[in-house]
């Protein structure tokens, strides 16, 4: 089954202001206002590349966006 529960939010660098960077259809995380094909893919609560079973690059807690498998400050929020 589909992941599609940010389906039509969109991604924003974390505590800006700014257009959305992102847009998520479905499980597939896109470039904002493209049509570009999908670069990243939500399994989980994980982010990977697209088309790739390689490590996962983000990891989503809650709303917002962190590198995978850090402690780090998040990086995007979804809305």
């Amino acid at each position: 089954m589909s992941d599609t529960r940010f389906d039509g939010k969109k991604i924003y660098e974390f505590a800006t202001a700014r257009q959305a960077v992102y847009d998520i259809r479905g499980k597939y995380i896109h470039k904002a206002n493209t049509a570009s094909q999908a670069e990243y893919e939500i399994r989980g609560n994980f982010i990977y590349r697209a088309n790739r079973a390689s490590q996962p690059e983000f990891e989503i807690r809650e709303n917002r966006i962190h590198k995978a498998h850090t402690a780090s400050q998040a990086l995007y929020e979804i809305r």
